[in-house]
C-alpha cells in the first residue's frame, strides 16, 4: 500500500458571509427560525393555523432582522458579547474603610 500526501484546507482565509449574515449569526439564525416555526406547529393545535403559522413566520422574520442587526452593528461577535454582558453585575459594591486607604504623596 503506498502513501499519498493529501493537502486539506485548514479554514477558509475569508470571513463567511449568508445574506448579510456572518458566520456566527448563521448558526443562530437558524436555530432561532426554526424553533419559532416549531412552536408555531405546536401552537397549531390550540389556536387556527393560519394564525399560529403567521405568528411563527413573524417571529422567524423578526428573529433574523435581529441577527442582522447586531452582525451590522457588532461584528462579528457582537451577539455573544451583548449576551454576556447582560449576564454581568450592572454595578460592584465594595466595603472598604477610607480612612486606611494608602494615601500617594508627591514629593
Amino acid at each position: 500500500m503506498e502513501n499519498k500526501l493529501v493537502k486539506i484546507p485548514k479554514a477558509l482565509q475569508k470571513d463567511v458571509s449568508f445574506f448579510g449574515l456572518r458566520a456566527k449569526y448563521v448558526d443562530q439564525a437558524f436555530k432561532g427560525s426554526f424553533l419559532s416555526l416549531m412552536v408555531g406547529l405546536f401552537l397549531s393545535t390550540v389556536i387556527p393555523t393560519f394564525l399560529s403559522l403567521l405568528l411563527s413566520f413573524c417571529t422567524a422574520a423578526l428573529y433574523i432582522v435581529l441577527m442582522l442587526f447586531y452582525s451590522k452593528a457588532y461584528g462579528e461577535n457582537g451577539f455573544i458579547k451583548s449576551r454576556a454582558n447582560r449576564k454581568g453585575p450592572d454595578t460592584i459594591k465594595g466595603h472598604v474603610n477610607k480612612k486606611n486607604l494608602v494615601l500617594w504623596k508627591k514629593d
